[in-house]
């Protein structure tokens, strides 16, 4: 009996030890507005732009792992973070993985993840400037 009761007080002990703590990439899930971002030139140099307040970039990640982009008085050609619609999106580590649907690769797009709070998201897609959106 002694022995159960060792065996079930462990398990208790370990079952609650289970961290519910969120980790910054949980604030991903959501929907963030592209504020601006430093659109590439060349492989080191990039051109800062603003995105208007009257037009907007949205994009989405689901809790499913589905990846949205949309646009609102705009179009992809004007301001745009991918330009694809939709797709699906892996955390992997620091970074995120987008497959979009207009991607070559089959394995999408890995990002770097250069800061996420509750309100804001930096990526450096493309390693020559960030994109900032906000919630």
């Amino acid at each position: 009996m002694k022995h159960i009761v060792f065996i079930l007080s462990v398990w208790t002990v370990l079952a609650c030890s289970k961290s519910d703590t969120l980790t910054p990439m949980d604030n991903l899930v959501g929907t963030w507005r592209l504020t601006s971002y430093c659109k590439p030139t060349s492989g080191s140099t990039c051109t800062a732009v603003t995105v208007p307040t009257t037009q907007s970039v949205y994009v989405s990640f689901g809790k499913n792992g589905t990846f949205t982009e949309s646009y609102e008085n705009t179009k992809p050609g004007e301001y745009s973070f991918l330009g694809c619609g939709s797709g699906k999106y892996v955390i992997e580590g620091d970074n995120v993985r987008i497959t979009a649907l207009c991607m070559s690769s089959l394995g999408g797009k890995l990002m770097p993840v250069v800061s996420i709070t509750a309100k804001q998201l930096v990526l450096n897609p493309f390693g020559t400037g960030e994109y900032i959106f906000v919630r």
